[in-house]
């Protein structure tokens, strides 16, 4: 899973590292381009070569700019748009404040919002957890998905080859029975 998320330094140590707990203890790897002083066009090569190789994203949104409510950073944005391009399942988690608004709100299968003062909650922290697992199991279920299409695919490609040599065979066979009559 790619780990679309904010990287100033609080985010990194409260948010981004309790969710990377959770996602490993549920076998949930994870991965993320943290790469600070690279230029903004290598972050792009760089993501167009790794998201089309990954299972799903998982957003961490963050409040990070204050305009009519808060907005988390761009490159989320930008990272959960080139995931749903290359059809893989976007799950967002908004920390309270963001306002998902426009696209923001439409984007990701799931969008569940947190509060980094309840991590330590038990109830909270179970809740968080089974979302996680959920999409675990829902990271399955495409992956099975995604083999059947490719079964099928691969199927009706072969029955218009069957059906094509089958014609052509046809064909031959009354083009012979026609020249044998004559």
């Amino acid at each position: 899973m790619f780990l679309s998320c904010s990287l100033s330094p609080q985010d990194e140590r409260e948010v981004n590292a309790y969710f990377k707990n959770i996602t490993e203890f549920y076998d949930v790897q994870t991965f993320t381009v943290n790469i600070p002083g690279v230029p903004d066009d290598e972050v792009i090569r760089i993501l167009k070569e790794t998201i089309p190789k990954v299972d799903g994203i998982i957003v961490l949104w963050v409040p990070r700019y204050n305009i009519n409510g808060s907005l988390p950073s761009l490159w989320t944005v930008l990272e959960s748009v080139l995931g749903l391009a290359k059809d893989k399942p976007v799950y967002v988690f908004y920390e309270r404040g963001i306002a998902l608004e426009g696209p923001l709100k439409s984007i990701g299968k799931a969008q569940i919002e947190f509060n980094r003062w309840y991590f330590s909650n038990s109830e909270e922290h179970e809740r968080l957890c089974s979302w996680v697992r959920w999409i675990k199991e829902d990271i399955e279920r495409k992956k099975v998905e995604d083999f059947w299409k490719g079964v099928a695919t691969v199927g009706s490609i072969l029955l218009a080859g069957l059906g094509i040599f089958g014609l052509g065979v046809l064909c031959g066979r009354a083009s012979k029975q026609d020249s044998d009559k004559k």
